[in-house]
């Protein structure tokens, strides 16, 4: 018997809303792929939401953002890139970062919560996303502008997270010999990851500990 021909997806319709996984499931081919994520209907949808071009400006201005190298003099001066999650304001060395792009569907992974948000896709990978402000015990923000979200891609080997940030602001230079010690009100967890606080435009920023930061997010997750 043949097979049923898969269906065929127009920029107007999402045959997994309507008749699969998230629809009523009377797709044909949910019998041999299980799920919708398993389809190459989906998998295309995906290719083609990777590859919409972004807004104008957009690619220049991350690629320029994120082109400026990581400086060290005498150890003591490092570039970070500044965001904010909750009322937060943050940062990261960019050495550890590989990406920040427009927010997209974070699958999630069943029976499974906590810090975990889920799956994403980025740039046709699958990568792991978390709740940041779990981890650190910050609340979210409760009317977060979609706009100004980001998803943050962050790496250092062998591991690669993805967050999202509530804002991103830019990349920085801070001298180390320069950072506060965090304040004793933060939480913790916040406390043990960040390296430091240093001000900038009449803001705290709390620097995280990348090399606390991999290994904590590795052990909560196993």
């Amino acid at each position: 018997m043949s097979r049923s021909p898969l269906p065929v997806l127009t920029t107007d319709s999402s045959c997994w809303k309507t008749i699969g996984i998230r629809g009523d499931r009377s797709c044909p081919e949910l019998s041999t792929y299980i799920h919708c994520n398993n389809c190459p209907v989906f998998a295309a949808a995906g290719r083609r939401f990777l590859d919409a071009p972004s807004p104008p400006g957009y690619v220049d201005e991350w690629t320029a953002r994120l082109a400026i190298p990581e400086e060290e003099i005498d150890g003591d001066i490092i570039s970070v890139l500044v965001f904010r999650v909750g009322p937060e304001w943050l940062a990261l060395p960019v050495a550890t970062l590989t990406e920040v792009t427009r927010p997209r569907r974070v699958h999630r992974i069943p029976h499974r919560g906590g810090i975990l948000a889920g799956l994403v896709n980025i740039r046709g990978e699958l990568l792991l996303c978390v709740h940041l402000h779990l981890l650190l015990g910050i609340e979210g923000d409760p009317h977060p502008n979609h706009e100004q979200q980001r998803l943050v891609v962050i790496q250092r080997d062998p591991d690669t997270w993805v967050f999202q940030a509530d804002a991103v602001d830019q990349v920085h230079r801070v001298t180390l010999q320069n950072l506060l010690p965090p304040a004793p009100t933060l939480d913790r967890a916040h406390a043990k990851l960040t390296r430091g606080v240093f001000s900038d435009q009449s803001r705290s920023v709390g620097l995280l500990d990348e090399t606390r930061l991999f290994p904590t997010l590795r052990e909560r997750l196993r």
